[in-house]
């Protein structure tokens, strides 16, 4: 990985407002698909550009848009592995499936790290989100930056909101709602709040936190339950934008309903 892109990992760890997410689904006419979660912390090469540095030998570094698939890196620390507890390898071994996704441009201002995997059907969502968390703690490991991230209250309430999603397709509708009798504690809003206040000027950024939805589907689509949804010229896919902080303190924005056309 390039020098620049790790000092680029860390970095963004502490930058909590730089993180907006984005939960891409794309079907296929068989209801298998892929399902891809992004984090932008674009913000982070901003960072790093402001702080300075050796920004000659930063642009030299090489852009990058790469996908690495799980199956690989098991393949190639297959002898550190088999000296983990059965417990730990079993559990490496369930992300075979999973993929992650690294842009960098140092340019033009971009890093994203997406985390997702291919499935053959919508009821393997609750195991690609929780496999997600694994994905991430394995890419992570030993990095204390990142426990740091992973531990804030942004991190804490997206993790709590997916664990309580049910979705559901079957070929003409597809629903993204909340279990029945979720609301995020008052604990867990009065540690956002703190968070926030905690931030000084990065206060503002971090109320303007995004999450979006992209959804791509095999059929031109008829409605949508949310009236700011965008549908693409070609009526197969809709994208939502949702104030990130709104949204977590009113779950009712986190739910999402899509019928298609014949």
């Amino acid at each position: 990985m390039p020098r620049f892109l790790l000092v680029l990992i860390c970095l963004s760890a502490f930058i909590l407002t730089s993180c907006n997410y984005t939960e891409e689904i794309t079907f296929h006419p068989d209801g298998s698909g892929e399902f891809l979660m992004n984090y932008d912390m674009s913000e982070a090469m901003v960072a790093i550009k402001k702080i300075g540095g050796n920004e000659e030998a930063y642009k030299k570094e090489p852009k990058v848009d790469s996908i690495i698939y799980f199956k690989d890196i098991l393949k190639e620390k297959s002898d550190s592995i088999s000296k983990l507890s059965q417990e730990e390898q079993d559990d490496l071994k369930s992300l075979e499936s999973m993929m992650m996704r690294v842009q960098s441009n140092y340019e033009t201002d971009v890093f994203n790290l997406g985390f997702g995997s291919a499935f053959t059907s919508i009821n393997e969502f609750p195991e690609i989100l929780e496999n997600i968390d694994k994905a991430k703690s394995f890419h992570t490991k030993g990095s204390p930056q990142f426990s740091k991230m992973d531990g804030s209250a942004v991190a804490n309430s997206v993790n709590d909101m997916l664990k309580h999603i049910d979705f559901s397709f079957d070929g003409k509708r597809f629903s993204r709602t909340l279990k029945a009798g979720y609301e995020p504690s008052e604990e867990a809003i009065a540690k956002l709040d703190k968070e926030m206040s905690m931030m000084g000027e990065g206060e503002e950024t971090m109320k303007a936190m995004t999450y979006t939805f992209v959804y791509h589907f095999p059929k031109k689509i008829k409605s949508v339950s949310n009236k700011d949804a965008l549908i693409s010229k070609d009526k197969k896919t809709v994208t939502l934008t949702q104030n990130y902080i709104e949204m977590i303190k009113n779950s009712e924005l986190m739910n999402f309903k899509v019928v298609l056309k014949n």
